[in-house]
């Protein structure tokens, strides 16, 4: 039952969308990936989809109105996917700060994990001393791509040998839950400057709800669109995560 605790975790992380204090880190990295969708689709969609539609001679020019509609869909849906990823990079500093957000409104919260919460933080507002901040999200993040990269590709050379390219998907499903799950969890993690190999470490040791959290995640967000309202959702659920694999970590 521990797999299903995990998938309730992504649940509770859309509930607390609706919570006061914490509408307004759900809504910009929304704005964030339409806007960047939108762009995408304005200066290369156009362009893309006149070289896939050469012109047509006048007795096929009714193909034009199938074509079109659906290279238009394909389009939004790769650039839906491809600006998720890179809305995640974009908006780390602020999933952080959701995160931080989402543990001091939890009713368990513990004076020590307040106390975490706020060596974290820097009293400093300069700007060299966000500058460092959104540096040190951005490099967690690239620390999270050199991890994935190597096992991704792993994963790709194993759907071109014969007979173990039967597997090749389930394992590919199985990688891509434990993915989000490592994904989304890390921001509270280093919110309380755990380094990444420990926070993989505890998502092992609580294997059982840390992947029904990446699955129940990876499959909200192979919804194209639906999936940048997802985001901030998923920082939320990751950080319940995160508490509940940390509080049996210490028991």
């Amino acid at each position: 039952m521990n797999f299903f605790v995990g998938v309730n975790f992504f649940f509770q992380g859309i509930a607390l969308a609706n919570k006061p204090g914490l509408r307004r880190y759900f809504w910009l990295p929304v704005g964030i990936g339409l806007f960047l969708t939108s762009v995408t689709l304005y200066f290369f969609g156009s362009s893309i989809i006149a070289a896939a539609t050469p012109d047509l001679p006048d007795w096929l020019s009714w193909l034009a109105w199938i074509i079109v509609p659906v290279l238009f869909v394909l389009l939004a849906l790769v650039s839906a996917w491809s600006v998720s990823f890179i809305t995640i990079i974009i908006a780390s500093p602020l999933f952080s700060d959701l995160a931080s957000a989402v543990e001091r409104q939890a009713q368990d919260t513990t004076p020590s994990t307040l106390s975490e919460l706020d060596n974290s933080a820097s009293n400093d507002k300069s700007v060299m001393s966000l500058l460092k901040g959104i540096l040190k999200d951005l490099g967690r993040e690239l620390r999270k791509l050199r991890y994935h990269l190597p096992r991704l590709l792993g994963l790709l050379i194993l759907s071109f040998i014969p007979v173990v390219n039967l597997i090749a998907p389930l394992l590919g499903g199985l990688y891509g839950a434990w993915i989000m799950s490592v994904q989304f969890s890390d921001y509270a993690a280093d919110n309380h400057n755990m380094s990444f190999t420990d926070s993989l470490a505890q998502l092992n040791q609580n294997l059982l709800p840390s992947m029904g959290f990446g699955a129940m995640t990876s499959l909200a967000m192979a919804i194209p669109l639906l999936n940048f309202f997802l985001l901030p959702a998923a920082v939320a659920g990751g950080t319940l995560l995160w508490r509940h694999n940390q509080t049996n970590k210490t028991e």
